[in-house]
């Protein structure tokens, strides 16, 4: 299978795909499926602005909105985390996962899918420690502090994904990197890129350390991420801690040629925030022809904090410069951005920036003295390695995709796309844990790991001899689709079928009436199906009595 890889993608969602298509275009070798880790953006309108944290003056719409009505669609099957620039309304409103339009695939807080028997598991968000233990609380209209910790990752979601077992085909996709990590590639490399990052990795705090939990555990073939906005490759040795530089992680496909004129169309609402270093600078080649826009907003470091400037004719007026370090401070409490990270340590800001990209040191203790504990009675696995790549945020210069092709157990073709299943251990485990969802601040607790083993184990079983009620493939005469028990591999869209829920851009009335507020959320029919299929009461939109 050819797979496309994208690191953070803040809304520019037209560019990346045509990017994908370039890459067809030069190789005569179509992707069959794009993975794109977080930040994804997946705005609606202009009233998910209320529940994205950014700072307002970097409000931009992109261009997720065009394939969420219709106007376009994905040309390739698309799955998709979140991270901490999100519509987090919408991201909540599927929170077990479904379509974020049509071909685009959300994986939701956590989950685990197949594609064609290669199992794709995802863990959306960034880690703080001091929202890691709470339930899912946040409720839409968010404030200035639940805008943020909707998007952080929470110990219940971690739980469900320690219950996966081990498989031989697998990709583990994540926003934040786990901890370690940036020690087993070039780290030289990295520091001399990031200088900023060289504190934390010293200390090993840079990531997270549940996601280093989890790749101890699940140790998939491949691990990709992106959130620090660089491009960095690994090679983890389960069996060691060995540091190890992998030199050829993405040669198993050629990259877009660096020869010949490649037409790639900017995203005309992307926020470009540029870093001025060697190793971002464009190809010198001066074969690769960029397409602009009059209405891109580009925002360059030495100017970050000065309002967008369009070209527009009826631009409004910007609002007064304020200085660089107030206006660089108060973004910081908004926008758990690397960019305004690095700018921060640029102006000499000390305050709040070590608990923004690294995590505590006692919860690294924590997370390394679990893995180390259990590495002995894991004997059987020495010799398994995870490959990891981080890759840049999308925009011209950056190092924000990668293509690969990975066998995969079965395979489509040019007639029958890439057959998208639910993983039938991750039913049993949702089917298992959903008594413990809380939507409250306070989480349930939770039984002992031996006790969660055993309820996984009899959901698994359960499923497998008595099936699952499943929409028939054929349709009545009347336009009505009969339930039907069903075992083994359950294709998703035969259960969770793409239904808008809020108006999108278009659909806006003009003037005032377009505006629907911040408190505005929706039941969503994917969610309502999801919980049905297991049985399950609808704990995150459940519909107004």
């Amino acid at each position: 299978m050819r797979i496309a890889v994208q690191g953070c993608s803040h809304g520019s969602l037209t560019a990346i795909y045509d990017t994908v298509q370039q890459y067809t275009l030069h190789t005569s070798k179509p992707i069959d499926l794009l993975l794109l880790c977080g930040d994804f953006q997946a705005l609606r309108s202009t009233n998910d602005f209320a529940s994205l944290a950014v700072p307002a003056k970097y409000h931009s719409l992109g261009t997720f909105h065009e394939y969420y009505s219709g106007l376009r669609k994905a040309p390739v099957l698309t799955i998709v985390i979140g991270g901490n620039h999100e519509a987090s309304n919408y991201m909540w409103e599927l929170y077990h996962g479904g379509w974020l339009a049509e071909n685009i695939y959300y994986m939701g807080a956590g989950g685990s899918v197949y594609v064609d028997g290669l199992r794709i598991v995802g863990a959306s968000g960034i880690y703080k420690d001091h929202d890691y233990r709470k339930g899912h609380f946040e409720k839409v209209p968010y404030n200035n502090s639940t805008l943020r910790s909707v998007y952080h990752i929470r110990e219940y979601d971690v739980m469900k994904l320690m219950q996966l077992s081990y498989s031989d085909d697998s990709i583990f996709l994540s926003h934040d990197w786990p901890i370690s990590i940036a020690r087993h590639g070039d780290t030289s490399a990295l520091i001399r890129r990031k200088p900023f990052f060289r504190d934390e990795i010293n200390k090993n705090t840079l990531g997270s350390p549940p996601l280093f939990t989890l790749l101890n555990h699940i140790q998939p073939s491949y691990w990709f991420s992106a959130h620090l906005h660089v491009k960095f490759a690994a090679l983890y040795d389960h069996s060691s801690s060995t540091t190890q530089q992998i030199d050829k992680l993405e040669e198993s496909l050629p990259s877009i040629p660096s020869s010949g004129e490649v037409h790639v169309e900017k995203n005309p609402d992307e926020i470009a925030i540029e870093d001025e270093d060697d190793f971002d600078s464009p190809p010198t080649n001066g074969n690769a022809t960029t397409l602009g826009n009059p209405d891109e907003i580009t925002i360059e470091d030495d100017e970050f904090d000065d309002p967008p400037i369009t070209t527009t004719t009826d631009a409004a007026e910007p609002p007064a410069i304020t200085t660089e370090s107030s206006t660089t401070q108060k973004d910081l409490k908004i926008d758990e951005s690397v960019d305004i990270v690095e700018k921060a340590t640029e102006e000499g800001i000390q305050d709040g920036i070590t608990e923004l990209i690294g995590a505590p040191i006692n919860k690294v203790e924590e997370a390394v003295k679990s893995v180390d504990e259990v590495k002995p009675e894991k004997a059987e696995e020495q010799g398994r390695r995870t490959k990891f790549l981080a890759l840049d945020k999308c925009g011209p210069g950056k190092d924000f995709i990668q293509f690969f092709e990975i066998p995969t157990p079965s395979s489509s073709t040019s007639d029958n796309p890439p057959r998208l299943t639910f993983d039938p251990e991750w039913l049993a485990i949702s089917r298992a844990f959903h008594p413990y969802l809380s939507t409250t601040i306070q989480q349930t607790p939770l039984p002992s790991p031996e006790i969660l083993k055993q309820l996984v184990s009899d959901e698994r079983q359960r499923i497998e001899e008595e099936g699952l009620l499943v929409p028939s493939q054929n349709v009545n005469e009347d336009g009505t689709v009969d339930l039907v028990w069903t075992k083994g591999p359950i294709e998703i869209e035969r259960v969770q079928k793409f239904w808008p829920t809020a108006p999108s851009q278009s659909q806006l009335p003009p003037g005032p009436e377009g505006i629907l507020g911040a408190d505005q959320w929706y039941t969503n029919p994917q969610t309502e199906a999801f919980c049905g299929l297991l049985g399950l009461q609808n704990k995150v939109n459940p519909a107004p009595i």
